[in-house]
C-alpha cells in the first residue's frame, strides 16, 4: 500500500502546477490588457477634454473679435455720416454765398461726390481710406467758406457797411454833443467821445448799419451796452441801455432794434449813448446822422 501510494504522488504535483502557471500568465495578460485599454480611454479622453477647451476658447475670441469689429464699424459708421452732414452743410453755406454774392469766377466751389459714402465698403482698409477723402473734402470745403467770408468782410460794400441813420427812431433830443464838456459826476472838463439822446425807458434803439454784433454785455461805467462790428474796422457802441435784444455773433440790418433806452451804469438820467468807431478811434457821431 505504501509503494502505491509513492507511484501516484509524482503524477499530480507536475499537472496542478501547470494549471496555476498557465492561469498566471493568462491573467497577466488580460490584466496588462486592461490597463493599456486603461490608460488609452484616459488618453483619449484627455485629448478630447483639450480639443474641446481649445475649441471653446477659440469660439470666445473669434466672438469677442466678431464685437471689436462691429463696435468699430459701428464708430467708423457714425463718423462717417457725421462727416457726411458737416460736408453737406458746409456745400450749401457756400454755394449760397457764391449764389448770393455772385463771387463763383473768384472762387468756385467744388462739387460733393453724393455717391462717395453709399457705395459697400471691402474691409477696413477701403472704409478709413474713404474717411480719409470725406475728412479732407470736409476741410476744402471749410476753407472755401472762410476763403468766401475773409473776402466779403473785406469788400467795401457802402449799401451793406455804410453808417448811415439815427440810432433812435424818431429823432430824439440830443442831450449832449461830442468832445469837450462838463463832466456831470466830477464837474470836470472831460472829452464826450460820442453823442447822448433824451428818451424814455424802453423807448426803441436801432442799428444804424448792418454789421455783426461784436458785445453785448454789462459795463461798469456804459451799463448794458451792444456794439456792432461793421467791417473795415467800423463799430457802433450803444450804451447805458435798458436792456438788449441781440447776442454776440448775431447778425443785424440797418434800422433793425437791438434794444430799449435806459439809464444803467454811469448815467444822471435816461438817454442813450452812442458813438462811432474806426480802427479803436471814436469819430463825430454827428458826421454819419442825416440833418
Amino acid at each position: 500500500m505504501q509503494k502505491k501510494t509513492m507511484q501516484k504522488s509524482p503524477l499530480i504535483a507536475p499537472t496542478n502546477h501547470f494549471f496555476w502557471s498557465t492561469l498566471w500568465s493568462q491573467s497577466r495578460w488580460s490584466l496588462l490588457l486592461v490597463l493599456i485599454s486603461l490608460f488609452a480611454v484616459v488618453f483619449f479622453y484627455s485629448q478630447w477634454q483639450s480639443s474641446q477647451r481649445q475649441q471653446l476658447l477659440l469660439s470666445a475670441q473669434l466672438e469677442q473679435q466678431k464685437r471689436l469689429q462691429q463696435r468699430e464699424l459701428g464708430r467708423i459708421g457714425q463718423r462717417l455720416g457725421q462727416l457726411q452732414a458737416e460736408l453737406a452743410q458746409v456745400s450749401l453755406m457756400g454755394n449760397r454765398l457764391v449764389s448770393n454774392y455772385d463771387l463763383v469766377d473768384e472762387l468756385p466751389v467744388p462739387r460733393i461726390d453724393s455717391n462717395l459714402l453709399q457705395r459697400p465698403f471691402n474691409g477696413f482698409a477701403d472704409l478709413n481710406q474713404t474717411l480719409a477723402l470725406v475728412m479732407s473734402q470736409t476741410q476744402e470745403y471749410g476753407i472755401t467758406l472762410v476763403a468766401l467770408e475773409s473776402m466779403l468782410l473785406n469788400l467795401h460794400i457802402n449799401e451793406i457797411t455804410q453808417i448811415q441813420g439815427h440810432p433812435v427812431p424818431g429823432y430824439s433830443e440830443m442831450s449832449s454833443g461830442f468832445g469837450q464838456r462838463r463832466d456831470p459826476f466830477s464837474g470836470r472838463a472831460r472829452w464826450h467821445r460820442g453823442l447822448d439822446f433824451r428818451g424814455k425807458i424802453g423807448e426803441p434803439i436801432a442799428a444804424t448799419a448792418a454789421g455783426v454784433v461784436s458785445l453785448s454785455e454789462r459795463h461798469p461805467d456804459f451799463g448794458n451796452m451792444v456794439e456792432i462790428n461793421h467791417g473795415q474796422g467800423w463799430i457802433t457802441r450803444y450804451a447805458h441801455l435798458d436792456s438788449q435784444l441781440v447776442e454776440v455773433g448775431e447778425h443785424v440790418e440797418q434800422g433793425q432794434l437791438i434794444a430799449h433806452m435806459g439809464r444803467t451804469g454811469r448815467a444822471t438820467g435816461v438817454h442813450l449813448h452812442y458813438e462811432v468807431l474806426k480802427g479803436n478811434r471814436q469819430l463825430n457821431p454827428a458826421r454819419f446822422i442825416p440833418n
